[in-house]
């Protein structure tokens, strides 16, 4: 089984000011998580891992920890 971790992604913008979003993710450590983040957000996009979910938030974020690479985009981050 997998775990999960809350990761910020910085994609840049053509023209503008990068933008960043929280992810939550399913991966095997935080390095695998940033991977994750990074492909599921595009090309040039940067992941850092905050850190690693407690199984409420997991719970909370309904993610299923046998999906590796799940992905959810949170609409305001709250880790």
């Amino acid at each position: 089984m997998y775990r999960g971790f809350g990761v910020t992604v910085t994609v840049p913008q053509p023209g503008g000011e990068p933008k960043t979003a929280p992810l939550v993710v399913v991966a095997r450590d935080e390095t695998d998580a940033e991977l994750v983040a990074a492909q599921a957000a595009g090309p040039d996009a940067h992941a850092e891992t905050l850190r690693e979910l407690t199984e409420a938030e997991v719970l909370a974020h309904e993610l299923d920890l046998t999906a590796h690479g799940s992905a959810k985009v949170l609409p305001v981050l709250n880790l």
